[in-house]
């Protein structure tokens, strides 16, 4: 039978100093963590939610994102609510720094749930206080309001993901018709005689480039032909000129666009050809009533008919005239009746001239006494 060691009392003292580092240990690292505020005031606040997804004994309490103190208990509200809508049922208390929570939490501070990261711890989040809320004390209440959870993350992706399972079958849906040769992507891809059309058309596309750039044609010469380019550059010269003469006054345009007498004189013009067309308008509307000689002339049907019966009158006369009929007929077509008036105009001359030259000759008188 084994003997059982003796436990000296170094041994004793050995084990005990151990304990006593383990403890410490421990001690010091809950200290530092912030399980064990042995040395500092403590400071409480709470909140109630309506879910804490999670949370627990340990976890951060972060003011504006600055870690202030921990959470040192979870639990149920001590009270079942006064009605089915108010759903904060969860208690949280709270262990701050108490000067932080003196100098920034307030009255109007908010409480809220969150995490570190996506799928992290759970922490406490505060908004700080502002000038118009109230200091709080230890064990003061915090006005809460509901946080981003996983599930609500994950409830508000399932439209997300249908939508996404839906544009991926009307996808399948597409290419498959692709597939077919449905549409025009489907015959651009299936169908060669597309293909070969197109290519034609690039290639005559490059063929008219190539053309363009050897100068021919309309497009090839303006491009590659100087001449064109010069006259072009001396029309906008032109142009310029023009303009430059227009701003400094030179010109009929530029006077008349500058000088407003010439514009008053054109003006005043204007107004005379509206008054003289005014006047033509009366003048015509009066003809149109058959007023005057013209408005008679054009009305009239009694003084178309003289006019038409005279102008039948005069034809006959010289159609008359034309055939040798009457005095001025015989005149026109008789010959020795012009010889004979010829011979009367000269005999007239010669009588006229020997009167000049010898009137006395002509003229005798004779006075007698019975």
């Amino acid at each position: 039978m084994a003997t059982r060691k003796k436990v000296t009392l170094a041994d004793l003292k050995v084990g005990i100093l151990v304990l006593a580092s383990l403890a410490f240990l421990i001690f010091m690292i809950l200290t530092a963590s912030g399980g064990i505020a042995l040395f500092e005031e403590e400071f409480i606040v709470k909140a109630r939610v309506a879910e804490v997804d999670g949370l627990i004994p340990g976890n951060e309490v972060r003011l504006a994102g600055y870690r202030i103190g921990n959470v040192k208990e979870v639990r149920f509200a001590p009270e079942l609510p006064d009605r089915p809508e108010d759903p904060n049922t969860i208690e949280i208390i709270m262990r701050v720094d108490p000067t932080v929570a003196r100098e920034r939490i307030r009255s109007d501070s908010v409480v809220t749930l969150g995490s570190i990261g996506l799928l992290g711890d759970k922490v406490v989040e505060i908004t700080p206080g502002t000038k118009h809320g109230a200091p709080i004390q230890s064990g003061a209440y915090l006005r809460s309001t509901p946080g981003t959870n996983i599930r609500k993350i994950i409830s508000g992706v399932d439209p997300l993901i249908a939508d996404l399972a839906d544009t991926a079958e009307q996808i399948k849906r597409l290419v498959a018709g692709i597939n077919e040769g449905q549409g025009t992507l489907g015959k651009l891809i299936r169908d060669p005689k597309l293909y070969q059309d197109i290519d034609r058309t690039v290639l005559e596309a490059q063929e008219l480039v190539r053309r363009i750039r050897e100068g021919e044609g309309t497009i090839g010469k303006l491009i590659t032909d100087p001449t064109l380019y010069t006259d072009l550059k001396r029309t906008l010269t032109r142009l310029e000129q023009l303009t430059r003469d227009l701003r400094e006054g030179q010109g009929t345009i530029a006077r008349l666009i500058r000088e407003p007498e010439l514009y008053e004189k054109l003006n005043h013009t204007m107004t005379r050809l509206d008054e003289i067309t005014a006047r033509v308008d009366v003048i015509a509307a009066r003809i149109e009533r058959g007023e005057g000689t013209i408005g008679r002339l054009i009305n009239d049907p009694t003084l178309h008919e003289e006019t038409k019966a005279t102008i039948t009158n005069i034809k006959n006369i010289t159609e008359r005239m034309d055939n040798g009929e009457g005095t001025f007929g015989a005149l026109l077509h008789d010959r020795q009746l012009y010889n004979n008036l010829n011979a009367l105009s000269s005999e007239l001359v010669r009588l006229i001239y020997d009167f000049r030259q010898n009137p006395g000759r002509f003229l005798r008188i004779k006075v007698s006494l019975f």
